[in-house]
């Protein structure tokens, strides 16, 4: 099967870019929402993270926990929800059995945060049903290529409502969760 084309495809050109792309997609985010974050070492997926934590009034400093497994952030959504952002790292896990005795199903099914997790190629094939896929390309020193693929109706509004924030396009709807 080929691979889907994606909803949006977004070059930048600074970490300070990519920390705002991510602030406009944290203001649409919701309790319930898991960002998947592919690309290798140094593709921006922390800093892209960061971004999204400003968007989602997290006030903690956001780093990679590559080493913790998982960094909890209290935010708030810009309907001003109470909401947590779980950010896991899969880097350093070698397999299903260390993700076992991890619990990260919690994370997962915790309906009040958003979970972005950097390396979920570690999870187990169709762990996850519905997610926004953010597949992240170094250029060149500060160059990235974003590619956004939407899995589920609510990730493709949210997209839509991103492709608004960034280019003023028209969205089709109002990302909401069905």
């Amino acid at each position: 099967m080929p691979p889907r084309r994606p909803a949006i495809d977004i070059i930048s050109h600074s970490p300070d870019q990519t920390r705002q792309l991510g602030f406009r997609l944290g203001r649409l985010l919701q309790p319930g929402d898991i960002i998947l974050l592919v690309g290798q070492v140094g593709a921006g997926k922390t800093t892209l993270v960061q971004g999204i934590a400003r968007g989602l009034n997290v006030s903690d400093y956001v780093q990679s926990p590559t080493f913790a497994l998982a960094a909890e952030h209290a935010g708030r959504t810009m309907a001003g929800q109470d909401v947590a952002l779980y950010h896991l790292d899969f880097y350093r896990l070698e397999g299903v059995a260390d993700l076992d005795t991890f619990g990260y199903e919690e994370y997962l099914d915790d309906e009040s945060a958003v979970v972005a997790i950097e390396w979920p190629q570690r999870l187990p094939p169709a762990t996850l049903d519905a997610y926004l896929l953010i597949e992240l390309h170094h250029l060149s020193d500060a160059k990235r290529r974003l590619v956004f693929r939407p899995t589920g109706n609510h990730y493709s509004e949210v997209v839509d409502g991103l492709r608004a924030e960034v280019f003023g396009a028209q969205p089709r709807s109002n990302p909401s969760r069905n």
